[in-house]
């Protein structure tokens, strides 16, 4: 609205992989976010990898598939704190902040780097700052031939 607007002339391209997430589950919303902030801030120093969603932080995670045949992917209710008493929930009554971050590199071993330092970040923070938990979307493969378990990462 302020009468701007700049676009790239060219953008490049190379081969990538996608889909390294994990999700932070805290008992508040500004306890998740700190956790998620710190945990990118200490990302960002990892070489080769991004974390495309804006802060690097997704608030609504979602899930492959959904109940309508033409939307391929819908929210991820297991993890919803909002719809907890109404679809299966993986959430503990404590749980009222679950937050993603997605994390995209050049190769697996780097996509793995940047989830274990920023796991440890999150892990550094514990659970005197609300923090309950760190799980994983997990898609049963549909996103493709990488998987990333958080175990054997932080092994």
């Amino acid at each position: 609205m302020d009468g701007e607007f700049l676009a790239e002339a060219t953008t490049g391209q190379v081969d990538a992989i996608g889909g390294g997430n994990f999700l932070v589950l805290a008992t508040s919303q500004p306890q998740a976010l700190a956790a998620c902030e710190a945990a990118i801030e200490a990302m960002r120093l990892v070489p080769n990898v991004i974390m495309p969603f804006p802060g690097g932080v997704v608030r609504s995670g979602s899930k492959v598939g959904s109940k309508y045949k033409t939307l391929n992917a819908s929210t991820n209710d297991a993890f919803c704190p909002t719809l907890k008493g109404a679809t299966k929930t993986d959430l503990s009554p404590d749980i009222e902040s679950v937050m993603e971050i997605v994390i995209d590199g050049l190769s697996k071993e780097d996509i793995d780097n940047a989830m274990r330092v920023g796991m440890q970040a999150v892990c550094d923070l514990g659970a005197a700052q609300g923090i309950q938990r760190i799980s994983a979307g997990n898609y049963g493969g549909k996103l493709g031939p990488f998987h990333f378990h958080l175990q054997e990462i932080m092994a």
